[in-house]
């Protein structure tokens, strides 16, 4: 029975967390310019305000898989994109320890362990950390060195590939 009761108060616990970052992530955008769109039918801030209130609505209904749908899918393009101070902005504001970049950082992590690129996908990941990595203080030269010679062993293999053709 004791078991149930943590497992209730865990999903509480997350319920909580889930409403805080989805609510958080709405607050990211609302304060945002390139994230506000306004025409006749259509205005932004009135869209994020709504769906603030229907967060708190599945909350207080406790549907925390609906609350896990709404971050990963709002977070969805902070993600692609890549904008590491959305991140900051979502530990700062909310105090958890979250990253939705754990994923990418898992598979640059695997492209450098097995010390080869073999798909676009993981040449542009590897790419996207190499920028990062430029413009993150201190200057990790030595890793950056290592990536950038798994992007261009890469490319030379695509140039090999397609008889000096562009790709």
């Amino acid at each position: 029975m004791s078991k149930n009761k943590i497992s209730v108060e865990e999903k509480y616990n997350d319920l909580i967390k889930f409403r805080d970052l989805v609510l958080a992530t709405l607050d990211y955008y609302l304060e945002t310019p390139s994230m506000r769109a306004k025409s006749d039918d259509f205005d932004s801030n009135e869209h994020f305000e709504l769906l603030k209130k229907q967060t708190l609505e599945h909350f207080n209904k406790g549907r925390l898989t609906t609350l896990k749908q709404w971050f990963r899918d709002l977070t969805e393009m902070e993600v692609e994109s890549r904008n590491l101070e959305f991140n900051k902005y979502l530990q700062n504001k909310t105090k958890y320890d979250v990253d939705i970049f754990e994923d990418y950082f898992k598979r640059v992590c695997k492209i450098v362990v097995k010390g080869k690129i073999t798909t676009d996908n993981q040449f542009y990941d590897i790419q996207s950390m190499v920028d990062r990595l430029c413009h993150k203080q201190p200057v990790d030269n030595e890793r950056i060195s290592i990536l950038n010679k798994l992007l261009s062993d890469y490319e030379q293999r695509r140039i090999k590939k397609t008889g000096g053709k562009n790709a």
